[in-house]
């Protein structure tokens, strides 16, 4: 195994050092070449995002200047756009959004999104639905770099990028055209944007106080231009923030620094260096959810208590992670009509977790336990008794890439190509049980005292110690063809290989040794076009395939077989009109989404597995609205009707026969979404209240009576005034108290169902001085 991670090292250090050896090597020529003063890139950019070069960098996003209607819209829609979406700028962010949230709570307000935190905004890990692409099936990019597990390119919204270093998001709903980067791009994008650095030296200290004992601190500081280094500029983001959490003993703490650098060289060439650094501890089990009876005794907030002879003990509970997110970009121009883009980066993931194995039981499941010493089956985990069983988890992965822009102008257009390279290296990924009762001793020590072998070879309290990866290029074009000054066609093709590996001494679930690899790769293709009806009406299509790889995680069962893995494919078609007038702005669109050897979990007895659902049809209609009712109020709308539907299958899964019906929709995808509400905007006075609005759905597949989540709701009001360089906000989340529930999570019995609810009304109220 340590050779193979060897081998996989060294190929990595070979083509990273090629890649900065390409890009130095073009740089240099490029630079002795040019002449002239240092680019002047240091102004705000306003830009439409689908007409940009891929270095320009995203602000306050203008779409059509001079209408109070787009500018005043919580979601816009550009007029050169090819596929539907959402563009949701630093302005709107600031006024709708909690100063706590993730990237979550941005997107929710987009149609078609979906999603709740449960343990209040940014106050803990969420996921968001996209269309019912579960997250996993969409890429999020932070600055043009698809980021994600390194086990499936699912995310944890907490360990990353917290709203203050987010400076705008563009949801695209639909695969792009090739050069759109990520392995699920056929679900979609969320793109993240990082702030802008400013031209002038200042910053702002932001204070925010709110429900449930949370405080945050925000802290900026620019050095605008600094001409000993011949223009360049940084930006440092400092943000701390602790919460007692919504849910019961969930608390938590967390840290986040940005620093962001951009450089001038010569002409038009800079360079630009980002570095961000997070650290979360929380309070929370790794099996989190509440059963109906300990909701009837404790409530919706119920997850952890105080009490040490329970499982549900806080002591027991606790995740520490530590991330980096780094890339360093140059870009500039080669010749007049050809343009480079060079990014390298990496980043890195550390969960360390310790959990009770079974947070379910009730205080009769408790109580009968007691006295009793902790018993094996063979293969199999401790079950409960006098002492809590749980275990330890570390998780650990560090992805290294690097993408390649190249932009050529040509008579009739632009050719935009590419390549995509990247390694994963996941590992050690591991997991042992332990005493939890004895482990929280006074030492704080974990104590190996019940430990024994039942597996030839293999310690029974080892779980899973395993290593895997992947090793991934992709190159791609687009022919960007003005057919004439209205019209533009834009083909585009990309070609993906990737092999994933699994190298696990002790594999997940059959804790018997695993070393296997398979190679992937397939071709797709891209068709998009825009027609210009008038210069503020536009019309878009879109005809465009996507590729999915199975998770890692499927071969973390009992028999794990590569070679029968199949990749998700998709085949996508969509269309749809763009209207910006001055006092009203209008988008619409319709898709259907054919998908093929789609991946779905469900359970089976008490293990959760993966099995291929056969197909899906996703299809449906969205759209948004503002009005600018007066010169200072705007009314706006937005919604979707969202078919997520399984084409049915029938197999076989541990001996256990599984059959999806088809027909149904698919597990968590909701049916619906809306957003309505109103923004009043007057001297310093800004005034917002957005509905957000998700359909029905089920937590299960078959749309099963038991697992139905009923249409919910949740209303955000938002105060703030401006004087001079202060800003004074109030706000109240969840104004009409809504805790209905938003998951089901399937136990081994109804009884061990867990269940998710909206936390409750909450408030936030902040201070922001600007210097």
């Amino acid at each position: 195994m340590q050779a193979s991670l060897s081998r996989f090292r060294a190929r990595r250090a070979v083509w990273l050092a090629g890649s900065i050896l390409a890009a130095s090597v073009v740089a240099t020529g490029a630079l002795a070449a040019a002449s002239g003063d240092p680019a002047d890139s240091t102004h705000p950019v306003k830009i439409d995002p689908e007409n940009a070069d891929f270095g320009t960098r995203v602000d306050e996003l203008v779409i059509t200047a001079g209408s109070k209607a787009v500018d005043a819209a919580p979601t816009k829609t550009s007029l050169n756009a090819t596929q539907p979406q959402a563009i949701i700028d630093r302005k709107t962010i600031d006024q709708f959004v909690p100063t706590t949230a993730d990237y979550n709570q941005i997107i929710n307000l987009a149609p078609s999104m979906s999603g709740t935190s449960f343990n209040g905004p940014g106050l803990g890990e969420a996921k968001t639905v996209l269309r019912g692409f579960k997250d996993g099936e969409y890429n999020i990019t932070y600055d043009g770099i698809p980021w994600g597990d390194a086990n499936g390119p699912t995310h944890h919204s907490t360990s990353f990028f917290p709203s203050s270093t987010v400076g705008a998001v563009v949801v695209d709903r639909g695969p792009g055209e090739a050069s759109q980067l990520g392995v699920a791009s056929f679900g979609g994008s969320v793109n993240l944007f990082s702030p802008e650095v400013s031209d002038d030296r200042g910053g702002s200290q932001l204070i925010t106080g709110g429900s449930w004992n949370t405080w945050m601190a925000v802290t900026k500081l620019s050095t605008g231009k600094i001409d000993q280094l011949n223009g360049a500029k940084f930006l440092f983001n400092f943000q701390e923030l602790t919460t007692d959490g919504y849910l019961s003993y969930n608390k938590a703490k967390a840290y986040n620094q940005l620093v962001r650098g951009v450089i001038p060289l010569k002409g038009d060439w800079a360079l630009t260096v980002l570095g961000t650094w997070n650290y979360t501890k929380i309070y929370q089990s790794d099996n989190a959810g509440a059963t109906l009876t300990q909701v009837a005794l404790y409530g919706k907030n119920y997850a952890l208590n105080n009490d040490p002879t329970t499982p549900n003990y806080y002591g027991y509970n606790v995740v520490n992670k530590h991330t980096y997110f780094n890339y360093a970009r140059l870009a500039g121009s080669i010749t007049d009509t050809l343009k480079l883009e060079n990014t390298l980066y990496s980043y890195y993931y550390k969960n360390d977790t310790e959990s009770a194995l079974d947070v379910t039981l009730s205080p009769a499941d408790i109580a009968a336990s007691k006295g009793l010493q902790i018993t094996y089956t063979p293969g199999g985990k401790p079950t409960v008794n006098g002492h809590i069983p749980g275990y330890t988890k570390l998780n650990v992965y560090k992805i290294y890439g690097d993408v390649l822009h190249l932009n050529q102008q040509v008579p009739f257009g632009e050719i935009k190509a590419g390549l995509w390279l990247e390694h994963a290296d996941t590992g050690p990924r591991f997991r042992s049980d332990y005493d939890a009762t004895l482990g929280i001793g006074a030492n704080g020590g974990r104590t190996p005292d019940y430990r024994q072998k039942v597996l030839a070879g293999v310690p029974q309290y080892l779980e899973y110690n395993q290593f895997s990866g992947w090793d991934q290029y992709e190159p791609f074009v687009d022919v960007v063809w003005k057919v004439t000054p209205s019209l533009t066609i834009t083909p585009g093709v990309k070609y993906v290989n990737e092999k994933i590996f699994v190298d696990a001494d002790v594999n997940q679930k059959s804790r018997l040794p695993f070393h296997d690899s398979k190679r992937f790769e397939k071709t797709l293709y891209f068709l998009t076009a825009n027609y210009k009806i008038a210069d503020n009406l536009a019309a878009y299509a879109q005809y465009a395939t996507g590729f999915l790889l199975p998770d890692i995680s499927v071969t973390q069962v009992v028999n794990p077989n590569l070679s029968q893995l199949k990749p998700q494919e998709s085949t996508n078609y969509q269309a749809g009109v763009i209207y910006h007038g001055g006092r009203v702005t209008v988008d619409a669109d319709v898709y259907y989404i054919d998908f093929t050897n789609k991946l779905q979990t469900t359970t089976v007895g008490t293990e959760t597995v993966n099995f291929n659902l056969g197909g899906a049809t996703y299809k449906g209609v969205e759209g948004s609205v503002t009005y600018a009712a007066l010169n200072h109020l705007f009314v706006f709308a937005n919604g979707s009707l969202n078919s997520a539907k399984a084409q049915g299958a029938s197999t076989t899964i541990a001996g256990t026969p599984v059959t999806i019906t088809g027909g149904k929709q698919i597990s968590g995808a909701p049916k619906s979404t809306a957003a309505v509400g109103l923004l009043y905007r007057q001297g310093g006075w800004s005034v917002s209240l957005a509905d957000k609005y998700t359909g029905e759905q089920w937590s299960a597949e078959g749309e099963p009576a038991a697992y139905r989540i009923k249409p919910y709701q949740s209303a955000d009001l938002k105060v703030v005034y401006t004087v001079g360089r202060y800003r004074l906000e109030g706000a109240v989340y969840n104004l009409f108290d809504s805790q209905q529930a938003t998951n089901i999570k399937q136990g081994k019995t109804t009884d061990y169902d867990q269940y998710y609810f909206q936390p409750e009304r909450n408030f936030q109220i902040s201070v922001k001085a600007n210097f």
